[in-house]
């Protein structure tokens, strides 16, 4: 006599699943690096941030849809995305001209996802790597390529959703220029104090780069597309 079962009438969402361990992880590192350095807290607000970006890199990217596309087209889109990273990365400080002779590096410890904070200067290019917005910049460039697939594979029709989203996360790409300065060259982390919050640039820098992450890895206008 065989017994069927079946399966549970609900599920936890994957996204949550990815959401929930990626906070996990972040939490077990951040409690690491507090425990192995002198690096403090700062208000919950801020120590908030680096984890939301975090998270919400992570969980675009792992559940984004990737188009099929031929070898050309992925090339086409990969470039695509590496050229947008790159200019969000220059127009955010991440990636700079070097303004000074020689050669020099220095690492700050601020608070978790705010640090370590790296600045190196070379003779032609300055980088300030804040570990959070390293993320968020690389996951956007990798979402872009993905949004442009549709464009480069499918036409424009069809990839009517990829251009929205492009669009979108380009008019997204102010805040985040602003709340980057201010974190750059305000008196936050460009002078490795704690961070403040300036006129809520950071929590607008936030909003914007949660919904630029969403508009590129759900591409909603897809579904209204023809091919």
């Amino acid at each position: 006599m065989s017994r069927t079962v079946s399966a549970p009438a609900w599920s936890i969402p994957a996204p949550l699943r990815t959401a929930v361990l990626a906070l996990g992880v972040q939490s077990a590192l951040a409690l690491v690096y507090l425990l192995v350095t002198d690096a403090g807290l700062t208000a919950p607000t801020m120590l908030a941030v680096p984890f939301v970006w975090i998270t919400v890199a992570v969980v675009a990217v792992r559940h984004a849809d990737r188009p099929a596309v031929g070898r050309t087209s992925r090339r086409i889109a990969g470039g695509v995305g590496a050229a947008y990273a790159l200019g969000l990365a220059w127009l955010t400080g991440t990636v700079a001209p070097a303004m000074n002779p020689g050669r020099s590096a220095d690492l700050l410890l601020l608070p978790p996802g705010w640090g370590p904070l790296l600045r190196y200067s070379g003779s032609e290019v300055a980088l300030t790597l804040i570990p959070y917005r390293v993320v968020g910049v690389v996951a956007l460039g990798y979402l872009v390529s993905l949004a442009v697939r549709d464009v480069v594979d499918e036409g424009l029709s069809a990839g009517l959703g990829g251009l929205v989203a492009l669009g979108s996360c380009a008019s997204c790409a102010l805040p985040l220029v602003a709340s980057a300065a201010g974190a750059i060259g305000g008196a936050g982390l460009g002078v490795g104090a704690t961070p403040t919050v300036g006129g809520g640039t950071y929590l607008l820098g936030t909003a914007a780069f949660v919904l630029a992450a969403w508009l590129l890895a759900a591409r909603p206008l897809q579904r209204y597309t023809w091919r």
